[in-house]
């Protein structure tokens, strides 16, 4: 059924909850996981300066990085049950967009992911990830509270 399942994390209580539901799927059904973090991309106006401020843009983007594969390898080392097959991924973007693609591109069976919670005109203004993924997205999504 879910042969291959992927978790998009950040970081947030709710992930944590997702990446413990994706885990014991995946011991059940004997699927593969994949961790994946979406660094968001900085605003476009901050992409017309060059020199020092191009510097400190590159320099911002380079922690951000660093700290999201940091972020995975910790989420990955905490599965305790070593015979899941598990691997991360990280891409700088838009986090809906970036999830959509990865699950319609390499054909991913089911999405985990966790919920914001926002209260409901916030969610109806802004919109969330989950949300977004849930209605756009080419396979099954769970989302968990």
């Amino acid at each position: 059924m879910y042969n291959k399942i992927l978790v998009p994390l950040d970081g947030s209580d709710r992930a944590r909850k997702a990446l413990s539901h994706a885990v014991e799927l995946a011991k059940k059904l004997g699927a593969k996981v994949t961790l994946m973090h979406v660094v968001p991309s900085l605003p476009p106006y901050v992409n017309t300066a060059v020199d020092r401020l191009g510097q400190a843009q590159q320099a911002i983007i380079d922690e951000l990085m660093r700290n999201g594969k940091e972020l995975l390898e910790q989420y990955a080392s905490s599965i305790s049950d070593k015979t899941i097959e598990v691997d991360t991924f990280i891409v700088m973007g838009q986090p809906a967009d970036e999830i959509l693609e990865k699950a319609k591109a390499e054909n991913y069976d089911l999405i985990v992911v966790g919920s914001r919670g926002l209260g409901e005109i916030k969610g109806y203004l802004m919109g969330s990830v989950s949300n977004r993924v849930s209605r756009h997205a080419s396979c099954p999504v769970l989302i968990i509270r």
